[in-house]
């Protein structure tokens, strides 16, 4: 059922085929395109919610209606926030931190066909959490520059202009607590770049021990709406040897990360249906370009040797997804296959 066509888009059927069939097809058509109308119109929630009865036992009508839906999405949250863009790629590398203790993240965003759909629309670019510098101590949490700066003290550190349109505009720097965002103004005389590209190093972000089975690894609110995400992990090779890579959709909210999915198939109430799959990528430089994101291999090695690890050896996977919603967090996991209870030290 969920392959037949919408009342309106059958009564434009039989329209066309005046021409072609003989008066009783049509006329049968026509009445059978009434009797499908009234038995949509008297289930509550109409032809949405039979689909999404459907849904629960036909892959293939939860993968149409999911793709029905994620469009829709992106076209009301285009107009609604008054900007999108055509890719958002995003390459986290994980590395040992140099006290041997914890792990250390580098990480990548990049923003290609970035556009404004009312000129007068603020454009963020770039949001990063930074803890107070009185506050931090050898083991805090820190968003740092490649060349070590902490992103409070000069936000625009991070920008790539080697891997950004020129010239880059002046930004607006936004801080709201622990949280600064780079803004591009409501200034209809200044263009939003076509591309973007950031990076930064996250010091001391996860335990070089695992601390349960499965363990948070990186959430991700999609705060611009996009037609094509990209998103890739990379664990240097001496980390979590046996662990594999494990995603999530969550409302977003501040216990996300304590919610794992689970392996009986059941969902948390806060869980979005969003299928997604991950493709473990083949050892080596050429995992690191993204099939239509001019030079992407380029920024991700001009990265790893400012950051000391162009010749570290890492496995890589990715996710990519068509019409992502926005303001969703996607959650990557990492399940430790090994792991035991009472095994990880003290």
């Amino acid at each position: 059922m969920h392959l037949v066509p919408s009342p309106a888009g059958l009564r434009i059927l039989s329209d066309l085929a005046t021409r072609y069939a003989d008066p009783a097809s049509i006329g049968n058509l026509v009445a059978a395109t009434e009797r499908f109308e009234q038995l949509l119109d008297s289930v509550h929630g109409g032809r949405a919610a039979i689909d999404a009865q459907i849904s629960e036992s036909s892959p293939v009508a939860l993968e149409k209606r999911a793709h029905i839906a994620k469009q829709a999405s992106f076209k009301a949250m285009s107009f609604l926030l008054g900007h999108f863009c055509d890719v958002l790629t995003t390459s986290l590398f994980l590395v040992p931190s140099a006290n041997g203790k914890r792990v250390d993240g580098i990480e990548i965003h990049r923003r290609t066909g970035l556009r404004r759909m009312r000129p007068s629309t603020a454009l963020p670019l770039l949001s990063f959490w930074s803890e107070a510098a009185d506050s931090a101590d050898d083991k805090s949490i820190v968003f740092e520059s490649l060349g070590g700066e902490r992103g409070s003290s000069n936000p625009a550190g991070f920008i790539l202009p080697e891997f950004s349109t020129q010239p880059i505009p002046n930004f607006e720097v936004v801080r709201d607590g622990e949280m600064t965002t780079l803004v591009l103004s409501g200034d209809p005389n200044v263009s939003a770049p076509a591309q973007f590209t950031s990076a930064s190093r996250i010091r001391n972000g996860w335990s070089i021990e695992p601390e349960a089975r499965i363990t948070t690894l990186r959430g991700y609110v999609l705060h611009m709406p996009c037609r094509r995400v990209v998103r890739d992990i990379y664990i240097e090779e001496s980390l979590f040897p046996d662990a594999t890579p494990r995603v999530s959709y969550l409302l977003p909210g501040p216990r996300a990360a304590m919610r794992p999915p689970r392996d009986d198939g059941r969902r948390h109430f806060s869980e979005v249906d969003l299928a997604t799959s991950i493709e473990q990528l083949p050892p080596g430089p050429p995992s690191h370009t993204i099939p239509g994101v001019m030079n992407h291999g380029a920024a991700v090695r001009h990265v790893l040797e400012r950051a000391g690890h162009a010749h570290t050896r890492f496995r890589g996977w990715r996710s990519a997804m068509t019409y992502p919603v926005p303001l969703i967090e996607m959650m990557w996991w990492l399940s430790h296959h090994s792991f035991r209870e009472g095994t990880q030290d003290s």
